[in-house]
């Protein structure tokens, strides 16, 4: 069970790294990158948040 929920310790690190690499390809200064990165970084966080949350109801009450 432990080994299993290690996975899920990676996935803080992939969030920020793939908003920073895509705020990257997007802007040159470094003020826009951290901004872009920070939005990016909350709306992956939030759909994936979502999409936990409707995977839970459904294997909860179904």
């Amino acid at each position: 069970m432990l080994l299993a929920m290690s996975i899920y310790w990676d996935l803080p690190v992939l969030l920020v790294v793939v908003s920073f690499v895509y705020a990257a390809t997007r802007h040159d200064r470094w003020d826009k990158i951290v901004h872009e990165a920070i939005g990016w970084g909350l709306r992956i966080a939030v759909f994936l948040s979502g999409i936990g949350l409707g995977l839970y109801l459904l294997s909860t009450y179904l």
